[in-house]
């Protein structure tokens, strides 16, 4: 296993993601929407992996999202799922079964829920952690990263999620995102962010700003980790 998760790492590497990460869908606590929950021990193995946003292209925002921002939204996503689909392509080649996700794609929009959440993949991988603003949150780029998720029967070493001396990274007593969102959604305690808060002021921005997405960006931009 060890040398499997080599070569993924080797794969990762050449499509040049960011970030990446391997965890166990036993820690999965969520059920898969529009898809049968049994594929979580069919593909015990979840794969998150990462591009990071341009500092630049973030730089620009000032008081919410641009069609600048908005192209690159979309032309990361476009590339996450490239890579998805091109390493669930590799993991097929050698024997194993692989199903890749959207990265950016709601199936249920009441509740503002897609087939899997990256989030939650990205925090049983060990890539990070859900901050104060409700993102995934990486220790040295922040909230300015996108994700996308593989699942795989591919035998992998997982993060050892379920540790009890696993050491958690928190946003600690840091609170920039808190300062600059426009919804006041989010609140020091992590657990209490306003969804619906931050859904209207998103639905305000893409029609006020002729976006056709539901996108802000103030609090990644304010969420740079220890990025320079």
């Amino acid at each position: 296993m060890e040398e499997n998760n080599q070569i993924i790492g080797k794969w990762l590497e050449e499509f040049d993601v960011d970030v990446y990460g391997i965890g166990s869908m036993s820690y999965y606590d969520k059920d898969l929407i529009q898809i049968d929950n049994a594929i979580k021990s069919k593909l015990p193995f979840a794969i998150s992996f990462g591009l990071v946003l341009s500092k630049a292209v973030i730089d620009t925002l000032t008081d919410g999202p641009t069609l600048l921002y908005l192209n690159h939204y979309r032309q990361l996503n476009y590339r996450l799922d490239m890579i998805g689909y091109l390493l669930a392509r590799k993991i097929e080649k050698r024997g194993y079964n692989a199903l890749p996700f959207a990265a950016s794609q709601l199936v249920d929009w009441k509740n503002q829920k897609a087939h899997i959440s990256h989030k939650k993949i990205g925090v049983i991988a060990g890539v990070g952690w859900v901050g104060r603003n409700n993102l995934l949150i990486h220790p040295v780029y922040g909230a300015q990263v996108r994700y996308n998720t593989i699942l795989t029967d591919m035998p992998l070493i997982a993060f050892d999620f379920g540790s009890d001396d696993i050491s958690y990274f928190s946003c600690g007593d840091c609170h920039a995102c808190k300062d600059v969102c426009p919804a006041f959604a989010i609140d020091d305690d992590p657990y209490k962010f306003d969804h619906i808060a931050c859904y209207n002021m998103l639905t305000t921005f893409k029609n006020k700003r002729n976006l056709g997405h539901h996108i802000c960006g103030l609090c990644i931009k304010a969420c740079s980790g220890k990025r320079k």
